[in-house]
């Protein structure tokens, strides 16, 4: 070795090149399930209807203008609302908010039911934006574009509240939290 550390309890698995098809659905949902993410409460409003969803699929696109990009399902019923005001809030969750995270990515359940949990406020757009949570964005759509079964959104932010609490992350399946070294 030159110098390099091995990993302890790592698991290699070799990948054999993608076939004519390219890599299998089954394929690409495993690894990503094994990439921890952050977890956000999307949520927007429409005249006086309000609703959300819970992503796992969001990443500041860039700083100048601040900017995030945000993947949300086409199924997902908040979507229409994103589309038709155009804006939209990005609640980063605390790790103690993973109830919040389950309710609203609860199928079925009207937005003012899923918005009964929680404290919310409005900043600059009017989308619900979530009192204690890590870091809430409120955007202004600037593309939405699609791709599969989901659109990318980008948003402008145009207002933030953050605190100093820790981020509620998602790996394989579960909600955890941020251990110290």
């Amino acid at each position: 070795m030159t110098g390099e550390t091995p990993h302890q309890g790592r698991t290699a698995s070799a990948v054999a090149p993608a076939g004519a098809d390219g890599v299998s659905e089954a394929e690409y949902r495993l690894a990503m399930r094994r990439v921890i993410s952050p977890v956000a409460v999307i949520t927007s409003v429409s005249g006086t209807e309000r609703n959300g969803l819970t992503v796992t699929a969001i990443c500041s696109a860039t700083t100048e203008p601040p900017t995030l990009l945000v993947c949300v399902n086409n199924e997902a019923r908040a979507l229409r609302l994103i589309e038709e005001s155009g804006r939209f809030a990005v609640n980063f969750l605390s790790d103690e908010q993973s109830e919040l995270a389950r309710v609203f990515s609860t199928r079925g359940l009207a937005g003012e039911t899923r918005l009964q949990l929680g404290s919310w406020t409005t900043l600059a757009t009017g989308a619900p934006v979530l009192n204690d949570c890590v870091s809430a964005f409120d955007c202004e759509m600037t593309s939405n574009i699609p791709c599969g079964t989901h659109r990318v959104i980008l948003g402008r932010v145009v207002a933030l509240s953050s605190s100093d609490d820790n981020a509620l992350l998602y790996r394989d399946g579960f909600f955890r939290r941020i251990a110290p070294e």
